[in-house]
């Protein structure tokens, strides 16, 4: 079972698995819905391929995690930064291997899932060790987290029941402590250190 964004992922890995011997594709979907309604029999492996770290992603991988629970999960990671490695790593997923494996690495992996080994590639391991301690507070984190979702100061204020003035407070606390120019690239700072 594939599951990626965009068929012509989908079909790429579909196809470097079909004429390996003892690898079987069963079904390939772009999300968990079809995927899980689409398939008749369980896979033993579920691939998927996150193009990127963003919470969105993590949440498509939560959901495929619940519709598959009795298959292993292999990750194919698209965009390698600290932060989307360590929450790969930290996830329910069986393996983890970098969207720049070659096909004989993609099968090896499965082939190994599919006997109950666990696997991470080397590129992926050495990412999630070099993630750096998170200078934020749970608070910050929300707070920041909202902002990368498109929330001003005054919506978050009114969802977490604070005044504007400690939501700004708290947004120019993340700004100083990730050495960013605004509240902008303390996202995308936080996002790429794994703070988010």
């Amino acid at each position: 079972m594939v599951l990626a964004q965009g068929a012509l992922t989908r079909g790429g890995i579909a196809a470097m698995l079909s004429p390996r011997t003892g690898i079987r594709v069963i079904g390939d979907a772009e999300d968990v819905v079809s995927a899980s309604t689409g398939v008749p029999l369980s896979p033993d492996v579920v691939v998927i391929r996150l193009t990127d770290g963003s919470r969105a992603a993590f949440e498509r991988l939560r959901r495929a995690r619940e519709a598959f629970r009795n298959s292993e999960i292999l990750l194919v990671m698209g965009t390698l930064s600290a932060g989307s490695t360590q929450r790969a790593l930290e996830a329910d997923v069986a393996g983890v291997i970098s969207d720049n494996a070659s096909a004989d690495e993609l099968i090896e992996a499965i082939r190994h899932l599919s006997c109950g080994q666990r696997i991470v590639s080397t590129d992926i391991a050495v990412m999630g060790s070099s993630r750096t301690p998170n200078p934020l507070t749970p608070r910050e984190s929300e707070i920041l987290g909202l902002a990368a979702e498109g929330e001003s100061p005054e919506e978050t204020a009114g969802h977490l029941h604070l005044s504007v003035g400690t939501v700004r407070n708290h947004l120019l606390s993340t700004v100083q402590k990730t050495g960013a120019r605004n509240r902008l690239d303390a996202v995308r700072i936080a996002r790429a250190r794994g703070w988010l």
